[in-house]
């Protein structure tokens, strides 16, 4: 395996927090995967009821304007992009090499705007801001390191009552 800038064990640390720090800068996100044989990320938000067909084809037609657009401006290539709705909740697939902390914060915000009356989110009561803070920092700093390296395993975090859970999806 290629670790390139980082051992194995760096790696997959990496791995984890960034599963980690977007569960806890997102509460909008119930569920995160790390998919190491894709290198992607798949980004779940919990939804009350299936969006009507023609607000989620309009959702989806946005995300990729506005991903575009975001793309352009920050001189940028787009990478891999799926949006589907499954078992309750939205799901946004995304590969690593093109992803940025300013991607999902665009991406989370479109969903909000079009489905907020649907989205269930995580209430946190009293969020640490300095932790929030420090997670959103390094989120970036992450994927850069993981796009330089490959992923070791794949990771699954879960956010339930206001906790966060990374689990080595291989092992499940």
């Amino acid at each position: 395996m290629d670790y390139s800038n980082g051992t194995e064990s760096e790696v997959s640390m990496d791995s984890v927090q960034l599963v980690a720090g977007l569960l806890i800068c997102f509460p909008e996100f119930s569920k995160i995967r790390l998919d190491s044989k894709e290198k992607a990320v798949i980004m779940e938000i919990s939804v009350r009821e299936a969006p009507e067909k023609e607000k989620f084809e309009e959702a989806e037609r946005l995300i990729e304007d506005s991903l575009m657009l975001y793309h352009n401006i920050e001189h940028t290539s787009g990478g891999k992009l799926g949006f589907s709705y499954e078992n309750f909740s939205l799901q946004i697939y995304r590969d690593i090499a093109s992803l940025s902390r300013g991607e999902v914060g665009l991406i989370v915000s479109l969903l909000k705007e079009k489905f907020a009356d649907i989205i269930i989110t995580d209430e946190v009561r009293n969020p640490d801001e300095d932790l929030i803070y420090m997670q959103s920092e390094m989120i970036d700093h992450r994927i850069r390191f993981l796009k330089e390296n490959k992923i070791p395993e794949s990771m699954v975090g879960v956010r339930e009552d206001g906790r966060v859970m990374v689990y080595d999806n291989d092992l499940m």
